[in-house]
């Protein structure tokens, strides 16, 4: 099974014998080119991923700072964007005859196959949500916090077993300083972990949140698996349909759920209590909305583009990203704790992308031994 760092830089052409020189320095340009464009798709998913995960965040305190207090709303809003992708999915994507002969010859799925997918990874994203929606509950932000940053590691378990992932000294480092970065919240003094919590709350609470770690864990690998095994198509098309649908699907069981507990009714009533107005609380919702569909398209399009376990270093380096937002836009405190978080997601990531550039080099000497 192909590694990550195939997919990311062994972009090879194997060269049929008596090929002439300009011939092979035409096929390098060629290397060079798609290199070129892969990084450039994965900054601009990296982009994203972490201004999508740092405004949605904001927005979310926003909403209930001044007011909001449904949390199916909340949920609602995380994935009530999906519409906006409508465009990039109609739109016919323009491909070459290289990439028209690849997608003839490569078997693609049925309706029926690719529905069943999206439905599983949909409702699979809501469990894990609902999971952790427990775990905030009843567990102290501290612990929670400590809990959830295991997700990486479950990732890094999970990406050995599923997608072929190569784990290496540095990655092992990576995946370990970038879990501390994210769970360093737990040597913070939390005002609402001041509160006495029972015994059976903080179980019911440990139990939820560690198995919606490894639950989202297993849904970053599973995603890529469907990847590797179901969506051969090389577009990018392919990123925009399963964050559509898989969008669609979660925000018609969020609004199952919202209905079904009765809280809509309490809809206009939050609506006239909201401090900044009506207008600001459906621009809040909307943008919110958006910020975190271009979350879903950046996540989504770096496990096509690179791996599950890259997509879900970028998120845990967005954990350490948005306290800096947090103290410009929102006159949050930063605190020596804070900036130590960020500098150990910085080195973490730091770290994750030096082992590709150790990977591009090793693959570089193997072609230049080829010719």
């Amino acid at each position: 099974m192909e590694g990550a760092h195939e997919k990311l830089l062994h972009l090879t052409f194997e060269d049929p014998e008596g090929t002439e020189s300009s011939e092979n320095a035409k096929n390098n340009n060629n290397i060079q080119s798609s290199k070129f464009i892969l990084w450039l798709q994965i900054f601009v998913f990296t982009f994203f991923a972490l201004a999508g995960q740092s405004v949605g965040t904001l927005l979310g305190r926003v909403y209930y700072e001044q007011g909001g207090q449904s949390r199916w709303i909340a949920t609602l809003a995380q994935t009530a964007g999906f519409p906006i992708l409508l465009p990039f999915i109609c739109y016919p994507s323009a491909i070459n005859q290289s990439d028209q002969h690849d997608q003839l010859s490569i078997r693609q799925p049925s309706i029926f196959v690719r529905a069943l997918v999206y439905i599983f990874l949909g409702l699979f994203q809501v469990a894990n949500s609902m999971l952790f929606t427990v775990g905030v509950q009843y567990l102290p932000a501290s612990t929670y916090s400590l809990i959830s940053g295991s997700q990486l590691a479950f990732n890094a378990l999970t990406s050995f077993f599923l997608n072929g992932q190569k784990i290496t000294a540095i990655i092992l480092n990576s995946v370990v300083i970038l879990s501390f970065s994210s769970s360093a919240i737990i040597f913070q003094d939390e005002a609402g972990d001041s509160g006495e919590v029972s015994q059976k709350s903080l179980l019911i609470g440990f139990a939820a949140t560690t198995f919606g770690s490894l639950g989202y864990a297993l849904q970053f690998s599973l995603t890529e698996l469907a990847f590797q095994k179901v969506f051969k198509s090389g577009t990018l098309k392919v990123v925009m349909k399963m964050s559509f649908f898989i969008g669609l699907f979660v925000t018609l069981a969020s609004l199952t759920g919202l209905f079904a507990s009765g809280n809509w009714r309490d809809l206009e009533k939050e609506m006239g209590g909201y401090r900044r107005g009506k207008v600001s609380y459906v621009v809040n919702l909307v943008c919110t909305a958006v910020a975190w569909q271009l979350y879903a398209v950046g996540s989504i399009g770096l496990v096509f583009k690179a791996s599950s376990l890259f997509s879900n270093v970028i998120i845990n380096l967005g954990t350490s990203v948005v306290p800096i937002f947090a103290m410009v836009f929102l006159k949050d405190r930063m605190t020596g704790l804070k900036v130590f978080s960020l500098l150990l997601g910085l080195w973490g990531y730091a770290s994750y992308i030096y082992q590709h550039y150790l990977d591009d080099l090793e693959a570089k000497a193997a072609d230049d031994d080829e010719f």
